[in-house]
């Protein structure tokens, strides 16, 4: 059920942290393979014509937005789309999509705070108070976009919900941040007549090209990447996930996207000795020795960084040592995930039960690694005899893979 009654505040870890402010355009976060994903997630298993198109009419100069004709595919126009994002597109075009299907089913929704009265402040603080209320739900994947005459907060699931239920949770969103539904204020998607329109409204998908002012939608947070990375790839047509390959000398380890590739590089630099001494200290240095030495490695690993940022330690690890490795880097990812799976089960059920209470009721896996990593600077501090220790914010944040939180 799609609700905030059980709404509660969580009693440590945020389920993300986020710089807002440092809008971004698509590109730079996203994979087209993302993109394409999350499109395809959005129509709502709905016909492949059952999209909005967007363009600027020729004849008239004026921007237009209509539901795609029955002769065109939503995978085409999210490639035209990403097309456009990226500066290829000759002619540029947007995608939007709507919230609910045949059976008024939806997988996502969305919020438009509007600015057409010059009342951008407005808009933002509540784009910014719906998304941090709705990041208490850790069912729930948030998008936070600038559109260029406002903000829109989209909310996805994984399973499609009923409309109704999206509407009761959008209307209660709305009603705790005191902020009216109205046209040209603060609209919902899906909104409340949805329940009775084959079509009803539709929105453009997040990081599009908006042809009302020829500017991007940029993106301000997300907190997506988990369901991006389990989502089907059937619109990609090879391109597949985000290629997260190191270039060869690059060392640091926060995760920025430029281009087709994603760099490290530390907000701090705090962890970048740290991931050094690591790669360092198990070499491979003969072929047969690579799952041993990985195992090592995960085992040292496992006690200072989340699983994000641990699995791409060790795709580094793999190309830094890659002469003396026979095996290919999917079949090296796969013992890797295997192989913390283990120890991270192991490591959980040795927990004390006062331990295993506080680490149950954490709500997100951001949460329970920021609890293990915590404990191992308390283990670590105890074996010295030191009664205190420090944990640096932004060291914690790159172990994690998250970004500090600012607001």
């Amino acid at each position: 059920m799609l609700t905030l009654s059980n709404a509660v505040r969580l009693p440590t870890l945020a389920n993300h942290c986020f710089i807002v402010g440092e809008a971004r355009r698509a590109d730079v976060i996203w994979s087209e393979g993302d993109f394409k994903a999350l499109c395809e997630h959005m129509l709502n298993d709905n016909p492949p014509d059952y999209f909005l198109s967007a363009w600027i009419d020729k004849a008239s100069a004026q921007p237009r937005f209509a539901k795609a004709p029955r002769w065109s595919r939503a995978d085409k126009r999210a490639s035209w789309a990403w097309a456009t994002i990226t500066g290829k597109a000759k002619v540029p075009t947007a995608i939007g999509f709507y919230p609910s299907n045949p059976e008024q089913k939806s997988r996502w929704a969305a919020i438009d705070f509007d600015a057409h009265n010059g009342e951008h402040e407005q808009a933002r603080k509540g784009a910014l108070e719906g998304f941090s209320l709705l990041l208490q739900q850790p069912q729930l994947y948030l998008i936070l976009c600038a559109s260029g005459n406002g903000y829109h907060l989209f909310i996805y699931t994984r399973e499609l919900n009923p409309v109704g239920q999206w509407i009761v949770l959008l209307q209660q969103v709305c009603g705790w941040m005191g902020v009216p539904i109205a046209d040209g204020t603060c609209e919902i998607f899906p909104n409340e007549r949805a329940e009775s329109q084959r079509t009803g409204k539709a929105i453009r998908a997040p990081g599009t090209w908006n042809p009302k002012n020829d500017m991007f939608s940029l993106i301000e947070a997300e907190t997506v990447r988990p369901l991006l990375e389990t989502l089907p790839r059937t619109w990609s047509c090879g391109v597949g996930k985000a290629n997260r390959a190191l270039p060869r000398n690059s060392t640091a380890l926060s995760l920025h996207k430029s281009t087709n590739t994603y760099f490290f590089t530390t907000h701090t630099g705090s962890t970048e000795p740290i991931v050094e001494r690591l790669l360092a200290r198990y070499p491979i240095e003969q072929k047969g020795t690579r799952n041993g030495v990985l195992v090592q490695l995960i085992g040292d690993l496992i006690h200072k960084f989340g699983r994000e940022a641990a699995e791409r330690i060790v795709e580094e690890h793999y190309r830094r040592y890659q002469p003396n490795i026979g095996s290919p880097l999917d079949e090296h990812l796969r013992d890797f995930a295997a192989a913390w799976d283990g120890m991270c089960k192991k490591l959980v059920d040795s927990l004390s039960p006062e331990e295993q209470r506080a680490f149950n009721a954490l709500n997100t896996e951001h949460q329970r690694e920021g609890f293990l990593i915590v404990r191992a600077f308390a283990g670590a501090a105890a074996y010295k005899g030191e009664r205190d220790f420090a944990i640096a914010r932004a060291s914690l944040a790159d172990r994690l893979s998250i970004t500090p939180c600012w607001f």
